[in-house]
């Protein structure tokens, strides 16, 4: 456990010192001053305009983020042999995957909560100059930004995966954005095929190749709560806690494959 706390506060500080962290201070001032101006491109609706147009923002830097922070996790320190020393010695492999992942979580909860913090502010400043009784969802926009959380989470599980086999970042790159683009859609085209619009030609073999690929791969679309925090919709918490123990069981499985990978991997 202390290899693996170490191991995190390292891959913590590394994030806190890159300047792409430092970054998004001038994006998050960059973001309260642009949301009154989103908002004021519809005249019924600029709340929910600007609620959708910060929370598309965050969800936006936070996956380029990800993918960031992710590939770099092991693929830079391995390209380097910055971690070859480290492996050498009495270390699971398993805590220093472990270890990096919880760093990497971290970082990405630092970036979610800063730019939720700036969004949450040039929301609010929007309202009160509004002056119009105007109530701001905030519990709502909460859950929206831990939705958000919950699939870069998933999304650095399956990129600590990838990178736990492949001898270079291309391969994870490219695998993890095709993951993301098909976890993205799996719900959709699921919902589609059981509507029945699809008609009788439609064959079998693709109904049953869909269904496969939607349990494999991981259903982002359920941690998309932006609908609630827009229109205030009821969210309920076990929709909540049923998302969280998705998500967790998900990178889980992913992170448990990716040890046994690595494991195996000659260094």
């Amino acid at each position: 456990m202390q290899s693996i706390i170490a191991f995190a506060l390292t891959t913590l500080k590394g994030g806190v010192r890159d300047r792409l962290l430092q970054g998004l201070i001038l994006v998050g001032f960059l973001l309260i001053a642009s949301t009154a101006m989103f908002s004021s491109f519809s005249m019924r609706q600029p709340v929910e305009v600007a609620i959708n147009y910060g929370l598309s923002v965050i969800h936006i830097l936070s996956i380029i983020m990800t993918l960031f922070f992710g590939l770099n996790l092991i693929s830079r320190e391995l390209d380097s042999k910055e971690n070859h020393f480290i492996l050498s010695q009495p270390i699971p492999r398993s805590s220093y995957i472990m270890g990096k992942y919880s760093g990497f979580l971290l970082n990405i909860f630092l970036i979610v909560a800063i730019l939720g913090f700036f969004s949450t502010a040039g929301l609010l400043l929007m309202i009160s100059g509004a002056n119009n009784g105007i109530s701001f969802p905030l519990v709502k926009f909460v859950s929206a930004l831990c939705g958000i959380f919950f699939s870069c989470a998933i999304l650095g599980a399956v990129i600590v995966l990838f990178t736990s086999v492949a001898t270079s970042s291309i391969f994870p790159f490219l695998m993890s954005c095709a993951v993301y683009a098909v976890g993205e859609n799996t719900q959709t085209v699921k919902r589609y095929l059981a509507s029945g619009m699809v008609g009788k030609d439609f064959p079998p073999v693709f109904r049953v190749l869909s269904d496969i690929i939607y349990y494999i791969f991981p259903n982002f679309a359920l941690f998309d709560f932006k609908a609630y925090a827009i229109y205030g919709l009821p969210l309920s918490g076990r929709l909540l806690l049923v998302s969280a123990a998705y998500g967790g069981a998900y990178a889980a499985v992913c992170l448990f494959f990716a040890v046994i990978l690595f494991e195996r991997r000659d260094i």
